[in-house]
């Protein structure tokens, strides 16, 4: 094992990152035709290892394992962090470093089909990360500027901001998009294209080609190698996904630009009957925002299925229509509609989609039946909090107030009854003096949540200036 290498502290090896990353953007933001050359000796560095076992190890998923049976609390406990990440940075070093394949793990979807995600090793996370920490900082300028999943700095309330300000500024039909087994579907020839138009190291290349052929292990146990597609789960997969998908932003970014050449121009073509548009993208769920005629919005269809077939994707048939603003559509979890206003331009609202606050309520609904009387009050507290919490705060920039007071009194209403069924004999007295205080259902400490306690406020569009994390330290590189 290499002891040469000191081992940083976790606060230096941030700072080290950090500097390296705004470097890496401002470069790649100056210069679009930039290319880099010695990229990997930045991955298997020991701060970068470190940064990404952090970011790995506090995930949501750090307690599912891979194809070895191995998780980050097993690495921490029986292994220990420093040669756990020293043994990986030889590998890579020597380039005896292989990815395992990843385990396949089937959710059930909706509508009756289902998402495989891909879980891989913890060691692959981390390399995977570590990639992603050297990447990420070059690609983001070249990224679409209506593309708003999986970046820095952004979110689907921006995505939903900027198709109420096109709906505002009168366009009125909308191209509702969806990219059928999208992440299953990728060439991995067009990812690896779009690589090497910005990176030249070929260890890099070469790396982000092993984990896209690194295979999948199926529930069944067998061993599968995809000849296309990046596992949904990937630390990597979703960066790879919006440089593949570059190719359905590009046109539109083309057409957009066409039409901004000089002021009013936009104006002026629709005066004579030519539409102008925008797509508006998060990961494979997109809008066409057109302000035209129904016509010319199917022929949008049209063509942006045909770009997609030129990738080896296609467009869903049932997730994708062509609506009116004024009928209303479902985009992120939002219902989008333009309503009129009493003596006022109609304009564009946001409410909870009804799909989410039926998912809502059945959840609520779930931990709150006659089949949960062996827990304690605590257990439904803690399971039914973290919903409520995240759906009020996902949602409070939306016209949703009638919405959170309604879910605050079904949420009180269901726990109260299920009190009262797991004490069948107390009377109001005593439930009162257990289980209430000041109206609050609570126990040891944890207090039912109220979602309309959350301030519903508006979220302001940002437009082009949404900021990334390397923009406020670019001025001391």
């Amino acid at each position: 094992m290499n002891t040469v290498a000191p081992w940083p502290t976790f606060r230096e090896a941030d700072a080290r990152v950090l500097h390296v990353q705004t470097k890496l953007h401002k470069w790649a933001t100056t210069d679009p035709n930039m290319q880099f050359h010695d990229l990997f000796n930045l991955v298997a560095d020991l701060a970068t290892l470190r940064v990404a076992w952090l970011r790995v190890r506090t995930n949501r998923g750090a307690r599912s394992a891979g194809v070895d049976g191995v998780s980050c609390s097993y690495v921490e406990q029986q292994v220990g962090e420093e040669p756990f990440l020293r043994e990986l940075r030889d590998r890579l070093k020597h380039s005896t470093y292989r990815p395992e394949p990843v385990r396949e793990r089937a959710i059930p979807k909706k509508c009756g089909k289902v998402r495989r995600l891909g879980i891989p090793t913890v060691a692959d996370r981390v390399v995977q990360m570590a990639l992603k920490l050297v990447l990420e900082p070059i690609f983001e300028p070249d990224q679409y500027r209506s593309s708003y999943a999986y970046r820095p700095g952004r979110r689907a309330q921006d995505a939903v901001a900027e198709i109420v300000h096109y709906i505002n500024n009168g366009y009125s039909w909308v191209v509702e998009g969806d990219i059928e087994g999208c992440f299953d579907n990728i060439r991995h020839s067009v990812v690896v294209e779009r690589i090497r138009r910005r990176v030249t190291d070929r260890k890099v290349i070469n790396l982000c080609k092993a984990f896209l052929k690194a295979g999948v292990l199926t529930e069944l146990g067998q061993f599968e190698r995809r000849v296309s597609g990046t596992p949904q789960g990937g630390v990597i997969s979703p960066l790879f996904a919006n440089l593949a998908l570059t190719a359905l932003d590009e046109p539109f970014q083309a057409a957009w630009a066409a039409t901004s050449k000089y002021r009013n121009q936009r104006t002026y073509l629709r005066s004579k009957g030519i539409a102008t548009y925008r797509l508006i993208r998060y990961s494979d769920d997109f809008v066409i925002m057109v302000h035209g005629t129904q016509t010319q919005a199917e022929a949008l269809k049209a063509d942006t299925a045909a770009i997609l077939a030129s990738q080896g994707l296609r467009l869903s048939e049932a997730k994708t229509h062509i609506t009116h603003v004024d009928n209303g559509f479902d985009f992120l979890g939002f219902r989008i509609q333009r309503r009129p206003r009493k003596g006022k331009t109609p304009c564009a609202y946001t409410f909870m989609s009804p799909a989410n606050f039926e998912a809502t309520k059945r959840k609520v609904k779930a931990w709150t039946r006659r089949n949960r009387l062996n827990l304690l009050l605590l257990d439904i507290l803690e399971a039914i909090n973290p919903i409520l919490r995240g759906v009020a705060n996902y949602f409070r920039h939306a016209a949703v107030k009638r919405t959170l007071h309604y879910l605050t009194w079904y949420s009180w209403w269901r726990v109260m009854r299920w009190i009262r069924a797991k004490h069948p004999k107390a009377n109001w007295t005593w439930l009162r003096r257990r289980y209430f205080g000041k109206d609050k259902i609570s126990q040891a400490g944890v207090i039912l949540f109220r979602p309309d306690s959350v301030p519903v406020t508006r979220y302001r569009y940002r437009g082009s200036k949404i900021p990334t994390p390397w923009d406020a330290a670019t001025a001391t590189v």
